[in-house]
C-alpha cells in the first residue's frame, strides 16, 4: 500500500518565487505604462483639432471658421 503514496513534491524556492513576482509586478507596470501611452495618443488626436481652431494666431479665434472654401 505504501507504493500507493506519492511523495510530496518539494517546496518551491524562495528565490525563484520571488524573482516570479518580481517579473509579474514589472509587466504590469510596463501594461499599464502603454495603456497611458494610447489613451494620451486619444487625446491629443481627439483635442488637437479643437486646439487648432482656437490657436490664437487666429484674429479672432472665439469667433470660429468665418469662410468656406470657394468663397
Amino acid at each position: 500500500m505504501s507504493m500507493l503514496r506519492a511523495p510530496k513534491p518539494p517546496a518551491p524556492d524562495p528565490k525563484l518565487v520571488e524573482a516570479q513576482k518580481r517579473q509579474e509586478e514589472r509587466l504590469e507596470a510596463e501594461e499599464a505604462q502603454k495603456a497611458a501611452a494610447i489613451a494620451a495618443r486619444q487625446r491629443a488626436r481627439r483635442t488637437g483639432g479643437q486646439r487648432l481652431l482656437l490657436s490664437m494666431e487666429r484674429e479672432r479665434p472665439e469667433a470660429g471658421v468665418q469662410t468656406t472654401l470657394g468663397a
